[in-house]
């Protein structure tokens, strides 16, 4: 049941962050005039994308308080590191973006922090 709950609180946290690149993209850059900051935001609030990544966020925060409540903090945390695994290889999907060799380097330094981690 804990890697269950893990399982979706790291998914949704990875779809949730795609959702909102996904939905910011449609909105676009953030304003550099003060006055146009309030209709960013309406905008941004108004687009279904980033609807979708703010309650997939609080279902990966339920999920996630529940995993918590089971076992020690130190020992599940650094599970979220699998987030950062996932939202580069989708982002490199997705949205084409260019993932360098120095920061897959760094992603798989996190996983086998995490895998070490699991065997604890």
């Amino acid at each position: 049941m804990l890697y269950l709950l893990v399982s979706i609180s790291v998914g949704g946290m990875t779809a949730s962050h795609l959702l909102l690149k996904k939905g910011l993209l449609a909105v676009g850059r953030f304003p550099q005039g003060f006055s146009e900051v309030l209709p960013f935001f309406l905008k941004a609030y108004t687009n279904a994308y980033v609807i979708v990544a703010v309650l997939v966020t609080l279902l990966a925060g339920l999920a996630w308080i529940l995993a918590v409540a089971r076992v020690q903090l130190s020992f599940v945390y650094p599970f979220m590191g699998l987030s950062f695994v996932l939202v580069a290889l989708f982002s490199s999907l997705i949205f084409k973006e260019n993932v360098t060799m120095l920061r897959w380097l760094g992603i798989i330094v996190v996983s086998v922090g995490v895998f070490l981690v699991s065997r604890s």
